[in-house]
């Protein structure tokens, strides 16, 4: 990705520059690269590592033939737009494959494949130094020394109960680890000796994740919904922040444990002292509910601390209010069941107290609240429900340390998946500290 790997951000902590006269005369020497990366990095280079250079009408032909090859891959991205759309997170009837292709068709400067064991480089063989500089490169050829030690493939894959949350906290370490190098990288060549410092200084890793959260210059990624936005920003942005944190006592080979033993959420991504203590997300099952007849499960996914939090700040709710409000995750589930074009939304989430998930609840009331075209039919200290324009129902409910939240049902199933919406979850009760150091 173009400006999340931060190029200028990472130049900005050397005194030189790396120069490059194209991208063919850069690949061309990318064994020599890979050769330097491998002893950065501290992993070894098995295998030379194929490669190629493609142009921007090459690369969407690609993207697009990758979206539209798979039946089930297609499946799963219709799925996911329309999970996010009932949700609130894209506008109605938005396309969210188109979305994606977008901003991935603009963003996208090289990339790694691990079933073709090659890197590409986009671009032209006659762009200037300035636009491919040798960190993009390096940051690729990261990916392939971590493929050829840790398999990536099999690294990515996450078990079921967490779908979604696991698999971009495990994209997060891939991330971060690659942006971590390329700044290893730079100053091992220009000032060898302020290396170790810089990981000491946990400042520099704020102000290169804080260069992530700058707004571009209104491209295709500027101009996505929130929620495709974060998702491509986060295994960059937190990722490096994990992976830093990660270096500041310890030597590469804490990251190398990272892959080992791979973080289980995003809150441990967020939080990598939660990781260092495995700490693990609650595993939450949803089964379908008898209320909903003619219904079926089109989608199923885990939304952990990261996904809570972009929810919140999709529907209005201040980013510090939103942070502080998911910081008390435990583990959730979010279902979608359709039928035809009707579609109802059901959540179950734990939080690692009572006092967490009123947190959670309160934040939750106002976010709905900003979605549903409608008004609030109830509140009591333990449920809000409101009454669409659409006819259709939604509430928030809280007991104990446990929040649903449905959105979309049916008016004439209200009442009994009111009910159903508790007894068809299955939760996994886990020891766990949470951020207000208690055990629950």
């Amino acid at each position: 990705m173009r400006r999340s790997l931060v190029v200028g951000a990472v130049a900005s902590l050397a005194t030189g520059a790396v120069a490059d006269p194209g991208s063919e005369a850069l690949l061309a020497r990318s064994h020599a690269l890979a050769v330097e990366v491998s002893k950065v990095r501290g992993l070894p280079l098995k295998h030379p590592v194929g490669n190629e250079v493609i142009d921007q009408a090459e690369l969407r032909l690609r993207l697009a033939k990758f979206q539209t090859d798979d039946p089930a891959r297609v499946a799963a991205t219709e799925a996911e737009g329309r999970a996010l759309q009932r949700w609130g997170l894209i506008p109605l009837g938005a396309d969210y494959g188109a979305l994606v292709l977008g901003v991935q068709g603009d963003q996208i400067a090289g990339y790694y494949d691990a079933k073709t064991k090659a890197l590409t480089i986009v671009g032209d063989p006659q762009l200037t130094a300035d636009a491919w500089p040798e960190l993009v490169l390096a940051h690729e050829l990261d990916h392939a020394l971590q493929d050829q030690s840790f398999d990536l493939e099999r690294y990515r894959s996450v078990p079921p109960t967490e779908t979604g949350d696991g698999e971009l906290a495990r994209q997060a370490v891939v991330e971060g680890d690659g942006l971590a190098l390329m700044i290893e990288l730079l100053l091992a060549r220009t000032q060898a000796a302020s290396v170790p410092s810089m990981w000491m200084n946990p400042q520099v890793a704020e102000m290169i994740q804080k260069d992530l959260s700058i707004p571009g210059d209104g491209d295709a990624l500027d101009r996505a919904p929130l929620v495709v936005r974060e998702e491509m920003l986060f295994p960059y942005r937190a990722g490096f922040g994990f992976v830093a944190a990660l270096r500041r006592h310890q030597p590469w080979s804490a990251v190398d444990a990272a892959f080992a033993r791979p973080p289980r959420s995003t809150e441990q991504i967020l939080h990598p002292e939660r990781y260092l203590a495995d700490e693990l997300p609650i595993p939450i099952e949803i089964t379908m509910p008898a209320a909903l007849p003619g219904y079926a499960i089109a989608h199923s996914t885990v939304w952990g601390e990261f996904g809570f939090d972009v929810f919140l700040r999709s529907h209005r709710v201040a980013a510090i209010a939103a942070a502080e409000a998911s910081e008390g995750w435990g583990g959730d589930r979010a279902l979608l069941v359709t039928s035809g074009r009707h579609a109802v939304g059901i959540s179950r989430s734990e939080w690692d107290s009572e006092a967490d998930a009123i947190e959670a609840a309160e934040a939750l009331i106002r976010a709905i609240d900003d979605e549903v075209i409608g008004g609030s039919i109830t509140h009591s200290p333990s449920k809000t429900s409101w009454l669409a324009l659409d006819g259709t129902t939604a509430w928030v409910e809280r007991r104990g340390s446990s929040v649903v939240v449905v959105i979309g049902a049916p008016a004439y199933a209200a009442n009994d998946l009111a009910t159903e919406a508790w007894t068809i979850s299955k939760i996994s009760k886990i020891a766990r500290v949470g951020k207000r150091g208690k055990p629950r």
